[in-house]
């Protein structure tokens, strides 16, 4: 929520026409919160530091940093920044409405522990004789996949805070969000090469210009890997279709042989067609994501009524 509030700030006062220097020192004075934070940025910038550095310092990714360097260099930070504060304000919305679909899941599953611990205690000590466990078996079953599941989101939030070419690549193969996360880079990317087709770059100008960006962002990654496979003389079709992060439609839109201006402004557009995607994406995830806890929600009371039921009905066959 503070990188985008720092964001906005900024994208409004440049787009008032306030320098970026005189813009650190209004949000410095306006952001009162963060007010020592953004002086010593104010600070660093007047002594020659780059304003992605500072950026990479108060915690945004190596993939963002690298887009305002990008934009800096082209004169495009407004843009830039109009279009980080629109992700960023879309992946708030995003986990507001997962907190929504979620809070009623999770006041089940708090009722559904008292109620378990409850029967262990109270209930489970009358059928201590019985030798049937089938309820017992599903509720550990179900507990590791409780487990399992709680694992893999903290491994997706550790990957997402990198946001780097090999974390990025790896959620791409994760179930459900994988989709996702190939949409939002390929937007990503586009976007990049629109922007740098505009500024008049060929494109081993582009790979060459990439390559010296943020180590180990996904910029700086895609334009090495590209030029390497370029100097090798791989055919640029080849190189889009290998490439998990490059969308095929590149190639249609690289071959068409328009001009620079017309051939920058279909990448945009390519572009505003993957944002609008990726919009879909993650509200469908989202709205997949309740269903699935009431399955596991579900699974746990017919658990608890076998753990409850089985053994008395165990007991009543041996009377």
């Amino acid at each position: 929520m503070e990188q985008l509030t720092f964001l906005d700030y900024l994208q409004n006062c440049l787009a008032n026409g306030f320098s970026l220097n005189t813009s650190l020192e209004l949000i410095s004075i306006l952001w009162v919160k963060r007010s020592k934070t953004l002086t010593k940025l104010n600070l660093a910038m007047q002594q020659g530091g780059q304003l992605g550095n500072e950026m990479l310092k108060l915690g945004f990714s190596k993939t963002t940093v690298t887009q305002i360097d990008l934009a800096l260099e082209q004169g495009n930070l407004l843009d830039c920044l109009k279009q980080l504060a629109t992700l960023n304000r879309l992946k708030n919305e995003q986990i507001k409405k997962l907190k929504a679909e979620m809070s009623y899941p999770f006041m089940l599953v708090i009722m559904m522990l008292a109620l378990l611990v409850f029967m262990q205690t109270f209930v489970s000590d009358q059928f201590t004789d019985t030798n049937e466990y089938t309820g017992d078996l599903l509720l550990l079953g179900i507990l590791a996949l409780s487990i399992l599941f709680l694992y893999f989101l903290t491994q997706i939030v550790a990957l997402l805070k990198k946001q780097d070419y090999h974390s990025l690549k790896k959620l791409s193969h994760y179930p459900i969000i994988g989709p996702v996360i190939k949409v939002y880079v390929n937007y990503l990317l586009v976007y990049d090469v629109g922007l740098l087709i505009a500024s008049g770059f060929s494109l081993q100008k582009m790979c060459e210009y990439a390559s010296r960006q943020t180590k180990g962002s996904l910029q700086q990654f895609v334009g090495v890997k590209v030029g390497q496979q370029l100097e090798r003389g791989k055919s640029l079709s080849q190189i889009i279709r290998q490439e998990i992060f490059l969308p095929d439609e590149l190639i249609l839109l690289l071959q068409t042989g328009s001009k620079k201006g017309d051939l920058s402004s279909r990448c945009l557009l390519l572009g505003q067609s993957l944002f609008t995607e990726l919009t879909n994406r993650i509200e469908k995830t989202i709205i997949n994501v309740q269903p699935f806890c009431f399955i596991l929600i579900g699974l746990c009371i017919i658990g608890m009524y076998l753990k409850l039921l089985l053994p008395m009905y165990s007991m009543m066959q041996q009377i």
